[in-house]
């Protein structure tokens, strides 16, 4: 997690490299405070999101601008930890979303969702460690 800016541009270059007709999807796993919200924040942060990114669990879902325009031009933000059925994501217009080309949507809690994550899904852990944090991604079907 010491190179976070590093590794996010990767994940951004993967990301604009793949699946050019629907969002990017990046389900986000681990402990509180294990970084998913702060890896979302660098990630704003280089898609040029003038807002500060929060947390939204309180809300579920915030939406950001990206001034990125050559590829993702919107990031959704959304924190499942409060969502007690999958029908909730229904309100949210989450089917919709995910398939609004040039948007990234980050999950966190993702696995209170999972059934309605998309088969390109991203998913992404972030582990406690004695030395700091640790993020591994997996493009593959399973957390």
């Amino acid at each position: 997690m010491t190179e976070l800016p590093k590794v996010v541009k990767e994940i951004v270059e993967i990301l604009a490299s793949t699946n050019n007709s629907a969002a990017a999807v990046m389900a986000l796993y681990g402990d509180l405070g294990a970084g998913k919200t702060t890896f979302t924040q660098e990630l704003g942060k280089q898609l040029g999101v003038s807002e500060t990114v929060t947390s939204p669990t309180f809300v579920v879902m915030k939406h950001y601008q990206t001034d990125r325009l050559e590829r993702f031009t919107d990031l959704i933000h959304i924190d499942a930890y409060r969502i007690e059925s999958i029908d909730e994501m229904r309100v949210l217009g989450f089917a919709d979303l995910l398939k609004q080309k040039g948007t990234i949507i980050c999950i966190e809690w993702a696995d209170k969702i999972s059934d309605l994550l998309p088969q390109d899904t991203f998913h992404l852990r972030f582990e406690h460690q004695s030395e700091g944090r640790r993020l591994s991604l997996n493009n593959d079907h399973a957390e």
